[in-house]
């Protein structure tokens, strides 16, 4: 239960950091905007109450870990497909490395 917690958790927090990007490239003075980081702001609470959940299952060192590499796998895959980021060899190979890294530490 406490790793399902945990996944959750990294979808909240990699839907809140897409929204913000996302209403960071629109005008300054759009209602969309404000819409935008309140969802995200609530995406963001979401992910926070669920991973407090997560530790009473989990070792601390296990979880935040596997919350912040999976978080920056995510992002960094869908930040490429919605937002046209740029791909290169030294970041397929960092990713690479961080889901080797999660592999390892899930498994420990």
């Amino acid at each position: 239960m406490g790793y399902l917690l945990l996944l959750i958790a990294t979808v909240l927090n990699t839907a809140a950091n897409l929204l913000f990007k996302h209403a960071a490239a629109l005008p300054v003075w759009t209602m969309q905007k404000g819409w935008l980081f309140l969802l995200a702001l609530a995406l963001g609470l979401g992910n926070t109450l669920l991973y407090i959940k997560s530790l009473e299952k989990l070792d601390l060192g296990i979880a935040y870990p596997l919350l912040s590499a999976s978080s920056i796998v995510l992002i960094a895959v869908l930040s490429i497909l919605l937002f046209k980021e740029s791909l290169s060899l030294q970041k397929v190979l960092a990713l690479c490395t961080i889901c080797a890294g999660m592999l390892m530490l899930w498994r420990a």
